[in-house]
């Protein structure tokens, strides 16, 4: 196989669990004989697992087109917003690590507006981490 173009082979979390999703439907309908290498089943079943604990798997297809969008007045590049999808950043110091010089490109106020974007679109669905530990009444 070879890639053309570069752009076209990067996939979002969410593209890539999708896949795997579809890879794995199509496998239970084959016939047990054509059952595929050990290898791959468990490299499939643990990037599924690592994936659906991951912001992806709780992401939609508008979600992900309606954040590219509205990022598009940014000027982030494809691998920023592909992280910013991946990783969903709740806080500016999380988007530091993200955004490529983003002091020098964005001011405070644009920064705010780019982590008020995310945390609209992108709905945080997991636990708060008060509510995921359990609280020990002794002292």
């Amino acid at each position: 196989m070879e890639v053309i173009d570069r752009q076209q082979a990067l996939l979002t979390n969410y593209e890539a669990l999708v896949v795997l999703a579809e890879d794995d439907e199509q496998q239970q309908h084959k016939h047990h004989h054509e059952k595929a290498p050990e290898n791959v089943t468990t490299l499939k079943f643990e990037a599924t697992t690592y994936l659906k604990g991951m912001p992806c798997a709780s992401q939609t297809p508008e979600q992900i087109a309606k954040l590219k969008t509205e990022l598009a007045a940014y000027e982030l590049t494809t691998a920023e917003i592909l992280q910013i999808i991946n990783l969903r950043p709740k806080s500016l110091v999380e988007l530091y690590v993200i955004v490529e010089e983003i002091g020098e490109r964005y001011t405070e106020e644009e920064m705010g507006q780019l982590v008020a974007i995310i945390q609209e679109i992108l709905v945080h669905n997991e636990p708060q981490e008060s509510d995921a530990m359990e609280v020990d009444g002794t002292d």
